[in-house]
């Protein structure tokens, strides 16, 4: 459609067509993140709605059942009696944790030994069967042993709390030297599975939610372009505040200034003349005026616009559903 002409100083109304850019360049809004949408039944019937639920429904159902197959998935007992030799130096050591496994630990005389448990985790007994041979300090998460005189094989029993459940752990203990230990550090691959499925199932979640709110979103946005539009729209006075676009569809009303261009200020004409500032969010080169008035007034200091909107008012939507869609509707949270 062809641009508007405007000839003000005739003191003659213009008619301004409405361009199809619009539909290209809305910009997104974000609901207030109190309020909860769902859809309706309008939105429901909708083929197109219809299909972005379904896909929406489909990548929620995948994040907990794929987390789910992560979490259920049966392993393995990856406990090891001896601790693994560790890449760097064969006197570190590394060992999975299982309560029904006994770790041997090779000690060396007059050389300390260090074992580490689970990060947070707390030492709340320790028991050694030969407290003359051996001895213990318990720190933290930490257990130093140092054996202070050569002697037979013993046994050892920590119980530690982990998050405020109890673990325990059994140990045999022996002197040697072609077996020497320094450090011997627990891993917990149970653990370890259930919060990599857990990170995942809260990743898929989210990016769920992210969908389901870019089609709310979508839904809001899609509100002012849908419908029936008006376009016969004339103006009055000064064409520095001219709009290249004016149009309507019962119940939002679109101006458009191209260029990110100084917006006026909007008022509209009651029927006894007075002005009354309107609510309007912008969106790119647009201005969405959140209802349809017979006459808008565009202030900019001492110039000024009017605005007739020479069709009919109408509403095509007459159910209300809480937002500027019929296809999204805000409920309290709960109902």
């Amino acid at each position: 459609m062809n641009e508007a002409s405007s000839t003000p100083e005739t003191g003659e109304r213009v008619v301004i067509p409405f361009l199809p850019a619009l539909r290209k360049k809305l910009a997104k809004r974000l609901s207030p993140p109190a309020t909860e949408l769902v859809v309706t039944d309008v939105g429901a019937r909708s083929r197109f709605w219809r299909g972005v639920g379904a896909i929406w429904r489909q990548l929620v159902a995948f994040s907990v059942v794929g987390a789910a197959a992560v979490t259920l998935v049966p392993h393995p007992a990856l406990a090891s009696e001896t601790p693994v030799p560790g890449a760097k130096d064969a006197r570190v050591r590394n060992v999975n944790y299982d309560p029904d496994q006994v770790v041997t630990i090779v000690g060396s005389f007059r050389h300390a030994i260090e074992i580490q448990f689970g990060p947070g985790e707390t030492i709340s007994q320790a028991a050694l069967g030969d407290t003359v041979s051996w001895q213990i300090a318990p720190v933290g998460n930490i257990v130093f042993l140092k054996p202070r005189e050569r002697a037979g094989p013993t046994n050892l029993i920590v119980v530690t709390n982990a998050n405020g459940s109890p673990r325990t752990y059994h140990f045999n203990l022996s002197l040697g030297t072609g077996q020497t230990m320094y450090g011997i550090r627990f891993r917990y691959p149970r653990e370890e599975r259930a919060l990599v499925a857990l990170q995942a199932q809260v990743a898929q979640a989210q990016t769920a939610k992210a969908i389901e709110t870019t089609v709310t979103t979508a839904a809001l946005d899609h509100a002012v372009i849908e419908g029936t539009r008006n376009m016969n729209y004339t103006v009055q006075g000064d064409s520095a505040l001219q709009p290249t676009e004016i149009s309507d569809n019962g119940e939002f009303t679109v101006l458009r200034y191209p260029g990110h261009a100084d917006i006026p200020s909007i008022f509209a004409i009651d029927v006894d003349g007075t002005e009354t500032i309107v609510p309007y969010d912008v969106r790119e080169d647009f201005v969405v005026i959140h209802a349809v008035y017979r006459q808008l007034r565009l202030r900019r200091g001492t110039t000024v616009l009017c605005i007739f909107n020479e069709a009919p008012l109408r509403n095509d939507r007459g159910d209300r559903t809480g937002t500027v869609s019929n296809v999204v509707e805000r409920k309290v949270k709960g109902q």
